[in-house]
């Protein structure tokens, strides 16, 4: 079978069945005994992407792995694997598949038996309505020395003065009113 037919070939997962066969392939340019492949795993992003380049970083026959997405619109990864001694890295990714598959399982039942025994800390957000929450930094404001009234006094002069100088604006916009270029 020539590279580019095999590149085409999905790869099969024995003991699971066929996987779908636009699922995962290997694209053209293996060597023989895929030693160095890079696969394309459609539907699938950065989270599967690191995952398994660090879960196959963690076999020592493996010399190099690194994964790309190769474009955003594209939900794909390419997964570049390369062994030592001469070893499959496709064997080598069925490992690490399998060793995600049973991090995850374990992941899974630790967090349904803690969620099961209640054995969690809980936060509780407290909910303020808008009274309340003005009433207490009113209340912060005062023990800082600061009364409501001088407040609401101070912010009225100041809209005041604000609205005078505004008027005052009009005033001379209105005089130039009228005038022409000449």
């Amino acid at each position: 079978m020539s590279d580019s037919a095999a590149a085409a070939a999905p790869i099969a997962m024995e003991e699971d069945g066929p996987v779908r066969s636009d699922k995962i392939y290997a694209l053209p340019g293996f060597t023989e005994g895929y030693t160095a492949a890079t696969y394309c795993i459609n539907d699938e992003d950065h989270t599967l992407g690191n995952l398994l380049r660090w879960m196959l970083m963690k076999n020592p026959d493996v010399e190099f792995c690194g994964y790309s997405a190769p474009h955003p619109s594209e939900a794909k990864i390419h997964l570049r694997i390369q062994m030592y001694d001469q070893k499959s890295s496709l064997t080598a990714l069925h490992t690490a598949l399998d060793n995600l598959e049973q991090m995850t399982e374990s992941i899974l039942s630790a967090y349904a038996a803690s969620l099961a025994s209640g054995d969690f800390e809980r936060s509780v957000e407290p909910s303020y309505d808008f009274e309340s929450v003005n009433d207490r930094l009113w209340a912060e404001k005062e023990a800082r020395g600061i009364s409501r009234e001088e407040f609401e006094r101070k912010k009225r002069e100041e809209v005041e003065e604000k609205e005078r100088l505004e008027g005052k604006g009009k005033v001379k916009k209105e005089k130039g009113k009228g005038k022409g270029l000449k």
